[in-house]
């Protein structure tokens, strides 16, 4: 008797536990909302959203917070409705994560609320979108490939959605796609190596198609990639100290190396190409464009060493930017009682060692540890498959970022710092023989 009313009480205690579990991403979700309403928009968004408005998209940015910048004011004037959006993925994100592994659940939750990762859900910014779509979708990976069952074709159709979404908002969406496809497959097909591939192949491309078509309807052409063209040439150039730019460059009348050389830094292109009376003026011409890239090919060719200085200086200042911000840095950009904590601690040891605990380097050497437990032990666990993968899209787009960047910016390690936060108590309880609830 005393036995069968401990075990009631034990199921008791388990379904409000589930009860909980279920509640609290709800009622994050509100409360955030309620704090963050209507969300901080940032200047490249605020041209996202005009352009939404006026129905006229650039490429320049990706279209899509401006395609839903467009049709949600029509029902509602503000950036209101994408911090909802926005935040609705985030929690839910949460949510599954919590409910895949009750017994992890407490760990996600103060994860989830982490001040340096729930500070950036204010920002109404395409990374965000990208970001949290991601984040959504590696939750849902998890939840399948933990309890090692196939999704219904409904849910399959949300997950295509949503990554649709999140890979249509940000350019370098591309660069962490191919590790989500890949455990989509694994999950389909998890003792078939050659259907795995061609699975996870086939998802990808049709994934990219739809969204460069979608691109292509909606954005119109701005000969975007000459920025970054243009920045590695201007490295090099200040590397070498003469000017190694194309001739429609230095014969035109606004060309000034030595402003150049004043003007270019690691922390923004943006100083150079879209500041008042560039010296480095863009250009829609294709017979230019043309010689651009040739000059650009040859200059990285001729001179490596010096394209290298340009790239690493670029890449440390990403690694050594932290979450964690002055209060100068942040001044503007969030609300007064944060802004109050901040400037209460600034200058303190505490914080100088917050921010280097906080610096995207820690995350990267995290992350490589958490792909090489999940690739020695793959085939062990389903923890692991899903460390490997959760970690490697996040560690594959910060490294890229030695190639692509136009800018060092922490929320460009945002996918990067997120994944790997939320891969700790997978890393923390892998190998140990937990029950599946």
């Amino acid at each position: 008797m005393l036995k069968l009313e401990q075990l009631m009480s034990k199921n008791n205690s388990m379904r409000y536990y589930n009860q909980i579990v279920r509640f609290i991403p709800l009622a994050c979700f509100i409360g955030c909302v309620t704090l963050f309403w209507p969300g901080l928009l940032r200047p490249d968004s605020i041209t996202q959203m005009q352009q939404g408005i006026s129905g006229t998209i650039s490429d320049l940015h990706p279209p899509m917070l401006g395609f839903i910048f467009g049709i949600f004011n029509k029902i509602y004037n503000g950036p209101g409705p994408i911090l909802l959006l926005d935040l609705a993925l985030y929690w839910s994100a949460v949510a599954i994560f919590a409910n895949t592994e009750k017994h992890k659940a407490k760990w996600y939750f103060l994860i989830a609320v982490f001040p340096p990762i729930i500070s950036y859900q204010l920002l109404i910014i395409k990374d965000i979108g990208f970001v949290n779509s991601y984040l959504f979708s590696c939750a849902w990976l998890h939840f399948y490939n933990f309890r090692q069952i196939k999704p219904s074709r409904s849910s399959l159709l949300i997950w295509l959605s949503i990554i649709f979404y999140g890979t249509a908002c940000a350019y370098q969406a591309i660069i962490a796609l191919p590790w989500l496809c890949l455990w989509l497959g694994k999950i389909y097909r998890p003792n078939n190596t050659r259907k795995w591939i061609y699975l996870s192949s086939i998802t990808f491309v049709t994934i990219i198609s739809a969204v460069t078509v979608f691109n292509k309807q909606m954005g119109t052409i701005s000969n975007i990639g000459q920025h970054l063209k243009l920045y590695d040439i201007s490295g090099i150039s200040t590397h070498l100290k003469k000017p190694v730019f194309p001739d429609y460059l230095t014969k035109n009348p606004k060309f000034d190396f030595e402003r150049i050389k004043k003007l270019y830094n690691t922390a923004r292109v943006d100083d150079l190409t879209f500041c008042a009376d560039t010296p480095l003026p863009p250009t829609n011409n294709q017979v230019e464009l043309k010689e651009l890239r040739y000059a650009w090919i040859l200059a990285i060719a001729k001179h490596p060493i010096a394209y290298l200085k340009h790239r690493l200086g670029i890449f440390e200042r990403q690694l050594t930017l932290s979450l964690l911000k002055t209060s100068e840095e942040i001044k503007g950009e969030t609300p007064s009682t944060i802004l109050k904590l901040i400037t209460w601690i600034d200058g303190t040891w505490l914080f100088t060692i917050a921010k280097w605990l906080m610096a995207c380097i820690i995350y990267v050497i995290l992350q490589i540890v958490f792909v090489y437990k999940g690739l020695k032990n793959f085939n062990k666990h389903q923890k692991y498959i899903a460390l490997f993968f959760q970690n490697m899209s996040g560690l594959n787009l910060v490294t890229s970022l030695f190639f692509v960047a136009q800018a060092s910016e922490a929320r460009y390690a945002y996918l990067t710092i997120i994944t790997c936060c939320f891969s700790l108590p997978l890393f923390i309880s892998a190998g140990k023989k937990n029950e599946i609830t």
